[in-house]
């Protein structure tokens, strides 16, 4: 069984309710998770029960050191996840670093005030896998954020990050992740609940990545392009990527394609959906149908294309030599609607 430790913060200046805190006392001592991809993953994983330790932190120097103090101490759990109030936002934000300052515009609950002081000698990012567990945000509505604040809350997840960079392996660091919860005037204690036993799904469980590739299809043939990077040196694919945090499959291969060639193309419509299985992560491989916006650029031009070193129009798998990953059966479900005279191309 996984161990996980969740902390809040107990209520601190003009605030008579911490919602954080109120999470905390609404948890039992163990807790089954779902897999949060199962509803796009092609096989099922069995539900995961977790240990749960809670803590409700002091909001003060005490509060802030409690948890990088059980560590230092021999204390061990498979994920480390502290949440706080954030009485500004209206929407959750996912903290990704702490940052090495403390800067407080109110004083903590022992009175405390520091002014522009540095916590250490570094910042510290979240030692969770961000860039695979947060490709696709399904239903949940949070953002991303890089800055958890100058207060007691970026103190704890400084202090608590510290001690797992110095003290675990690079190999086996510790999972560990900040939430910030709005005041219950825009979210409510079963939407955090919701949000905290998806971020512990999205550590524990494989992740699936989100992969969108743009097929851009003009007089019956389709673009594909050859990678020049050292790890797929000389494959051949549609161009596209991952999908950021919140992004639609449109928003997302526009804005690889513009990136990786500084080309404006146009999503016509959804082609299919591919998925791989691997070790480590999952791929679920959405595949767009893209039109140039415009003329056809000029396709010799390549000193502003980031990833790849040639392009080449075909109209069948085989005109080119091996591909990269599942692009090469999506090539020949591509062939075959180009060969179909009542086909999706038509």
């Amino acid at each position: 069984m996984a161990r996980v430790l969740v902390t809040g913060f107990e209520p601190f200046s003009n605030h008579s309710s911490n919602i954080s805190a109120d999470l905390i006392e609404t948890l039992q001592e163990s807790l089954v998770v779902r897999d949060p991809w199962g509803e796009i993953r092609d096989y099922r994983i069995d539900d995961i029960e977790i240990e749960l330790e809670t803590i409700v932190l002091s909001v003060d120097a005490v509060g802030a050191k409690l948890t990088s103090k059980k560590l230092s101490s021999g204390e061990k759990w498979d994920a480390i996840i502290h949440m706080g109030l954030c009485q500004n936002c209206q929407i959750p934000r996912i903290e990704l670093l702490a940052q090495n300052i403390i800067d407080m515009s109110i004083e903590d609950n022992s009175g405390r005030q520091l002014r522009n002081r540095l916590l250490g000698t570094e910042e510290y990012k979240s030692t969770i896998k961000s860039e695979l567990i947060l490709t696709n945000k399904g239903s949940i509505n949070a953002e991303i954020s890089f800055d958890a604040g100058k207060f007691v809350c970026n103190e704890t997840y400084y202090h608590t990050l510290s001690e797992i960079y110095h003290e675990n392996t690079v190999e086996n660091k510790t999972h560990c992740l900040f939430l910030h919860l709005p005041n219950y005037d825009n979210f409510s204690l079963p939407k955090a609940r919701e949000l905290l036993v998806n971020m512990i799904g999205r550590i524990m469980f494989k992740p699936v990545i989100s992969v969108v590739a743009g097929a851009i299809i003009n007089d019956g043939k389709m673009l594909v392009a050859k990678r020049n990077d050292e790890r797929n040196l000389g494959l051949w694919e549609f161009p596209g990527g991952k999908s950021e945090w919140g992004e639609s499959r449109t928003e997302a291969i526009q804005r690889e394609i513009k990136e990786e060639f500084k080309w404006n193309v146009q999503r016509v419509k959804g082609f299919g959906k591919w998925f791989h299985n691997s070790e480590n992560f999952d791929i679920e491989l959405n595949v767009e149908i893209c039109k140039f916006v415009g003329s056809i650029p000029d396709l010799e031009q390549k000193q502003s294309w980031t990833s790849h070193d040639e392009v080449k129009w075909i109209s069948h798998e085989g005109d080119v030599e091996q591909f990269i990953g599942l692009d090469g059966l999506v090539a020949r479900e591509i062939a075959k609607e180009l060969l179909n005279p009542s086909g999706s191309f038509t």
